[in-house]
């Protein structure tokens, strides 16, 4: 149990807003590849709100990596190791995770194997036991995610992120929100509301506080905000533009728009100080800046090549230069965490989620042609990003290799702008 605790309690950010409908996600492109995995439900789920299982494959799912299999012809749903035979799973099927939910002294007791099957073997790789209380339920299926998901791929699981975004509800007293829910839209909460709109938020790295452009007064302005106290901070207020913020990755500065010297440019801002470095000085519009994971570099869109394309700007050497070359305009970069390269909106025929490696490989990602704001998992194994169906803005997450799509329940409104959470380990 003390394990648990300490787990759950990093795991779960204390923000004291008024929740709202559980979203869900649904699967909305086909994986065409991916190891098979089956989660059978779990044994004891009757008891319990969550259905446990069904977190845990739509959570394997959404990496691309594993596909799911239904196994309707199970004789038995097995709970336990020694119940799984592999005559029982459909051919092909590589991971089996089992469950058993009981009643605890404090909550319930949850145990959970996860197995692979090679020919007539059963290969335990995962046997775990704990008592659960019962409103971390959903919590603990996460962690269940992201244990057998770093087991079989050595690649630490992203299933108790948060992400942040604006949600705009028209008509309504207070038509935008600034919103935090867990990665896959469960729990989501309100941290602002405003009749002007709300823009671009951004995660700090330590997952404590967003930065995010506030119309609240009429004019654009930059604010901070602590998650678990809901204390604001105005950090800009300069005539013109104030916008794009994007945290650092040591947590100390600020890359924004300011257009108070005339053009939009990028500038840094020293936190702590608020001191300003201006980073771009050219008579093209320069915005959207994004991080490298290293924190070495800035990328940002510029028209000073006569189509918006995307930019490196070294903190090093102060150089400049040109790092996408594909048709018409990209725009709104994200770098992988992993350094493996960036995802961009491309403009070659509408407007669509592309991704350039590192090695300059350049490909799509979204079959839309309405998306916007990408942002990337800590792991770098998922993308969301923000499109139009049937004439409303909703969210929508794509495995990093493209081969699965899930599409976020809306709920009420619209959905727009997202900003992935670092790891929440503190």
């Amino acid at each position: 149990m003390k394990f648990l605790s300490k787990l759950i309690g990093a795991a779960c950010l204390c923000i004291g807003m008024n929740a709202h409908a559980e979203l869900n996600l649904e699967l909305t492109g086909g994986i065409d590849s991916g190891r098979k995995i089956t989660v059978v439900p779990f044994g004891g789920q009757n008891m319990v709100s969550v259905n446990m299982a069904k977190v845990i494959n739509d959570d394997l799912s959404r990496t691309g990596v594993f596909a799911p299999t239904a196994n309707n012809n199970l004789r038995a749903n097995p709970h336990a190791y020694g119940d799984i035979r592999t005559s029982d799973f459909d051919l092909g099927t590589e991971v089996v995770v089992v469950g058993d939910i009981k009643t605890g002294t404090k909550g319930f007791q949850v145990s959970y194997t996860a197995v692979t099957l090679n020919g007539s073997k059963v290969v335990p790789v995962l046997n775990m036991r704990a008592e659960v209380p019962a409103a971390q339920m959903r919590t603990y299926a996460h962690m269940i995610s992201n244990a057998v998901f770093e087991k079989l791929t050595s690649i630490k699981g992203a299933f108790l992120t948060k992400i942040a975004y604006i949600r705009t509800v028209f008509g309504s007293k207070y038509p935008y929100e600034l919103c935090i829910s867990d990665y896959d839209g469960a729990n989501e909460n309100r941290l602002v509301v405003s009749t002007q709109p709300l823009m671009s938020p951004s995660w700090s790295p330590d997952g404590r506080k967003l930065a995010y452009v506030s119309f609240e007064n009429r004019k654009a302005e930059i604010f901070v905000i602590d998650i678990a106290t809901k204390a604001r901070t105005k950090l800009t207020s300069f005539p013109g533009l104030n916008g794009n913020p994007k945290w650092s990755p040591d947590g100390r500065k600020l890359a924004v728009v300011l257009s108070k010297d005339g053009n939009p440019e990028i500038y840094i801002i020293d936190i702590a100080s608020r001191k300003l470095s201006r980073v771009t000085n050219n008579p093209a519009i320069d915005t959207e800046p994004a991080w490298s994971a290293s924190g070495n570099e800035l990328y940002f869109v510029s028209e000073r090549g006569g189509k918006a394309q995307i930019y490196q700007y070294s903190l090093r050497s102060g150089g400049v230069q040109k790092v996408t070359h594909q048709p018409v305009k990209n725009l709104s970069p994200a770098a992988m965490p992993d350094g493996s390269g960036l995802v961009m909106i491309n403009q070659s025929s509408g407007f669509t989620i592309s991704r350039q490696d590192s090695s300059g490989g350049f490909y799509a990602l979204s079959n839309t042609r309405l998306d916007e704001s990408p942002t990337v998992a800590p792991n770098s194994n998922m993308i969301m990003y923000s499109t139009v169906s049937g004439g409303r803005k909703g969210l929508v997450i794509v495995s990093s290799d493209g081969r699965s799509r899930w599409s976020m329940d809306r709920g009420r409104g619209e959905m727009s702008q997202p900003a992935w959470s670092p790891y929440r380990n503190k």
